[in-house]
């Protein structure tokens, strides 16, 4: 779902036939985009110059294993886009929980378009993520 002068920084088809991207043109402007065709159903945030900042970015890696997120909040729900590579095998998609605590995943199925780990440099540091251990560098 990029826009004209966009970049895509990561994107995939779901599960759910639908098309999850993080799209715009850092460092001045990143946006999370989800639904189906060249319908937006949820974009976060409303200003794709405010996302370097409302954006939050985890990095983890040891052998074999590289694991990142970007993550934000949004009306009652917690996002986080994730791009995981354990022995090989990668898993990307977006884990969604909601205030009164149900969680729900929604997966990458097929071709995965881009990494996250390049967006580290410009995204915020999410200090509260476990992947970054408690601590931002």
């Amino acid at each position: 779902m990029p826009r004209a002068g966009d970049h895509v920084f990561f994107s995939c088809r779901t599960t759910r036939h639908t098309t999850l991207s993080l799209c715009g043109s850092l460092p001045s402007s990143l946006q999370y985009r989800y639904g189906k065709g060249a319908q937006v159903q949820l974009q976060f945030p409303d200003d794709p110059a405010t996302g370097a900042r409302q954006l939050g970015y985890a990095h983890y890696s040891r052998y074999q294993v590289e694991r990142s997120e970007v993550s934000f909040s949004h009306v009652d729900a917690d996002y986080a886009v994730f791009d995981y590579t354990e022995n090989g095998q990668r898993s990307a998609g977006v884990h969604v929980t909601t205030a009164d605590g149900k969680e729900s995943e929604i997966r990458c199925a097929g071709p995965i378009q881009g990494q996250l780990a390049p967006l580290g440099t410009s995204l915020r540091c999410d200090s509260d993520n476990a992947l970054n251990g408690g601590e931002c560098h």
